[in-house]
């Protein structure tokens, strides 16, 4: 698979950019590949035991999960299709705010680096945020394969401007948690399309 918007000049940049890629990379490459087992179909009506069942997928903070998804009422009133749609879409609003946030760090700081790493991350969320929206149509037509690898491009380009942030000063604490919380966002799409891929 062909991860877009990472070049080895911009790994170089960043020191810890690129082992923390490798680290990602063969897992989030083979998973992709392989689809995992399951026994779920896309018109499965979605239940407590389910979304259990689900979100105790290999990858996936089972707690994060469990918890982000049952706090919306609409996901115990779909099918499995239409919670992989509310996965996407929900992943496609944060990455939005959190492009919007981005944009507002960059112009508000007067730290130089700061506002070169923000401007980075910038670029990255938008390409992110353009890959989930791909996701959605692709969750539309049922092309789960698409699907992941969408969730999986958006998971990776955000671990670059995660990479980018570490260290730096006077970095908001919330920014890399809302980071982290995107990520596990993507992954769940990712993981969730690789199972009705099955």
């Amino acid at each position: 698979m062909h991860f877009q918007h990472i070049s080895t000049s911009k790994t170089m940049a960043f020191p810890g950019l690129k082992r923390n890629l490798l680290s990602v990379l063969p897992l989030l490459l083979l998973l992709s590949i392989t689809p995992l087992s399951s026994s779920f179909s896309p018109s499965d009506k979605v239940t407590k035991e389910l979304l259990t069942e689900l979100c105790s997928q290999p990858t996936i903070n089972t707690n994060f999960c469990f918890f982000w998804l049952t706090t919306d009422p609409k996901t115990l009133t779909v099918d499995v299709n239409g919670l992989l749609d509310l996965v996407m879409r929900r992943s496609y609003y944060l990455g939005y705010n959190n492009l919007m946030m981005m944009k507002g760090l960059a112009r508000t700081t007067t730290d130089s680096k700061l506002k070169k790493s923000y401007g980075s991350c910038i670029t990255h969320y938008e390409s992110a945020v353009k890959l989930n929206a791909e996701a959605i149509g692709f969750v539309s037509s049922k092309n789960y394969l698409l699907t992941s690898q969408s969730a999986a491009k958006a998971f990776v380009i955000i671990a670059v401007c995660e990479a980018v942030l570490t260290g730096r000063k006077n970095v908001p604490a919330y920014v890399p948690e809302r980071n982290i919380v995107y990520n596990r966002m993507c992954n769940i799409g990712r993981v969730f399309a690789d199972v009705l891929r099955s």
